[in-house]
């Protein structure tokens, strides 16, 4: 299958035209490339770091979650130039899915966590542009902090808790989603769990008595390029590598 196949089949797979996201996003085929797929590189970030471990990966196509153009409109030159350039030089091409992939039922970000998480009964939650972006559900009675144990063990991240007591209900979206602590409160959640907050969020979190579970934006989205990529070498027998590159975010 050469890229354009793959990228067909992952845009109706993802829901690709139908998600709203960021203009900037441009969810889909980003780099095009020339001949068959041998080998695609998972990655969260497209970053000159995780291009140069593809290469030596000698992969010749990379999925991420996060791509090259969140800049909009920009000229190409400097960092955005080496980059592209690289590509280009090793026949490198480029796919990327932002909300689609933490969306997805099955493969996405927000599904995984859910399974780290050991959550039940799972609704969709977390308002964005009109359509709901990650979970809810039902834990079995867990305090907070053991929560916290049990992502950051299977995460193999440090998990930040801000908060106390029982949690037997969660609400969950990856990456950067703070803001919606305020939807889980509304919504009488005993925790939210996301990637990364700002100050405020911790007085939200305590005076709402919701408690707030910050594992990474990194770490909470590592889940779904995984799982794409086990997909896609399951059904059509393409060798996926994750190129693990960690923020520290």
């Amino acid at each position: 299958m050469d890229i354009l196949q793959i990228s067909h089949y992952l845009d109706d797979l993802l829901d690709i035209k139908d998600i709203k996201d960021s203009p900037n996003a441009m969810n889909g085929l980003q780099v095009q490339n020339t001949g068959d797929i041998k080998k695609i590189g998972l990655a969260v970030d497209l970053c000159m770091a995780t291009i140069e471990k593809a290469v030596a990966a000698e992969c010749n196509m990379m999925f991420v979650h996060h791509g090259m153009l969140w800049g909009g409109v920009q000229p190409i030159r400097g960092n955005f130039y080496e980059k592209l350039s690289t590509m280009m030089r090793d026949n490198l091409g480029l796919y990327s899915a932002h909300l689609p992939l933490d969306m997805h039922p099955v493969l996405g970000n927000n599904k995984a966590l859910a399974g780290l998480s050991g959550l039940s009964e799972i609704e969709p939650f977390g308002e964005y542009e009109g359509q709901k972006i990650g979970f809810k559900g039902r834990l079995e009675p867990i305090s907070a902090t053991a929560l916290g144990a049990k992502l950051e063990a299977g995460m193999g991240s440090t998990v930040k808790v801000i908060g106390s007591g029982e949690v037997k209900t969660l609400g969950l979206v990856s990456g950067g989603a703070a803001d919606i602590l305020r939807q889980a409160s509304a919504e009488g959640l005993d925790a939210y769990l996301t990637g990364e907050g700002a100050n405020h969020h911790f007085h939200e979190a305590v005076e709402n008595d919701c408690v707030l579970i910050l594992a990474g934006h990194y770490a909470t989205e590592t889940g779904g390029v995984k799982a794409v990529g086990k997909h896609l070498q399951e059904k059509f027998g393409i060798e996926s590598e994750f190129l693990d590159y960690p923020t520290g975010m």
